[in-house]
Parts: structure tokens; C-alpha cells; sequence
């Protein structure tokens, strides 16, 4: 009997993955709400709270996290958009001097971090896929008052699969 309510819920928690939607394309901005981003998406990682009333929830996704997906939602919970945003173009809008919470709020949690004891500074890193396809590293370092003082993008792996 045990055993059988074990296989039960598997199989519901099964059914249950298989309908939530990896990157929201089942949202219609406008009309969906946020309860459906919730039961489609699943619980976000991050969710910030704009000056305005609007929220914006953070999807971490993908192989070794690779894309990250923003969902906008309007004060009265609707959906406004459903944004990848772990590419280059979103990259070269960070420039130095900005902080943590600000580059949190444009690319979401990063995947690893570090500390570098003897600069007391501190990196942040995302996998991404750049814009011809490969594999790369997305790295900002942040100083000992949490602003920006460096970004850089490394590629991880060529396309005929040897590293670089």
C-alpha cells in the first residue's frame, strides 16, 4: 500500500513538471496572470518589487543554467512580458559603477560566486550561449561597496567541441 501511494506521487509530481512551460511561450502578455506564470513556470528563484507597484519574477533555466527568463508583471498582476535575458545584448548594457541589485534585477542570480579575499572584491558568473552558439562565461566583479568595476565574457568550448 505504501509502495503504492510512493508510485502515485511520482506519477503526479511527473504530471505536474510535465505541464509547467520552460520558458513561459504559453503566457500571453496582457491576458495571463500570474497565477498562470506560476502554475506554468513554477516558483521563481528571485522576485523583485519595482517602485511602481509592478513586480518582476526571476526563472533561472536550462542546461548548467544557460538562460534565464524575466516575467514582468503590471501592479494588478498581469503579465506585461516574458524576457530571456542571459545574451550579449543584455550584457553590454552593464557598465562599471553599477550594483549588485541592479545587475540582479537585469540578469537575475548568477550561477556561481567567489571571493577574492585579497582584493575583497567579489565575482558573480552566469552561463550563457553567446551569439554564434558557444558556450561561454558572462563574469562581473563587484569592489567592498558592491559596485561594478569589471565585466568580461569568456568562451568555454568551440563548436567542434574542443575546449579553448
Amino acid at each position: 500500500m505504501m509502495r503504492m501511494k510512493l508510485i502515485a506521487a511520482l506519477i503526479a509530481g511527473a504530471a505536474v513538471a510535465g505541464c509547467a512551460s520552460y520558458g513561459g511561450t504559453n503566457l500571453q502578455p496582457g491576458t495571463s496572470t500570474e497565477a498562470q506564470a506560476r502554475a506554468s513556470m513554477g516558483q521563481p528563484a528571485v522576485e523583485f518589487r519595482n517602485d511602481d507597484g509592478s513586480r518582476t519574477l526571476a526563472y533561472p533555466r536550462g542546461p548548467l543554467g544557460t538562460q534565464t527568463f524575466m516575467v514582468d508583471l503590471s501592479r494588478d498582476g498581469v503579465v506585461q512580458a516574458v524576457r530571456p535575458v542571459l545574451y550579449d545584448g543584455t550584457f553590454y548594457q552593464i557598465h562599471p559603477g553599477m550594483t549588485r541589485d541592479e545587475i540582479l534585477r537585469m540578469i537575475g542570480p548568477p550561477g556561481d560566486t567567489m571571493h577574492f579575499a585579497r582584493l575583497d572584491h567579489e565575482s558573480w558568473e552566469w552561463r550563457y550561449y553567446d551569439t554564434w552558439g558557444y558556450l561561454a562565461i558572462f563574469s562581473v566583479d563587484f569592489d567592498r561597496d558592491g559596485k561594478d568595476v569589471s565585466k568580461f565574457s569568456r568562451r568555454l568550448e568551440r563548436s567542434d567541441g574542443k575546449s579553448r
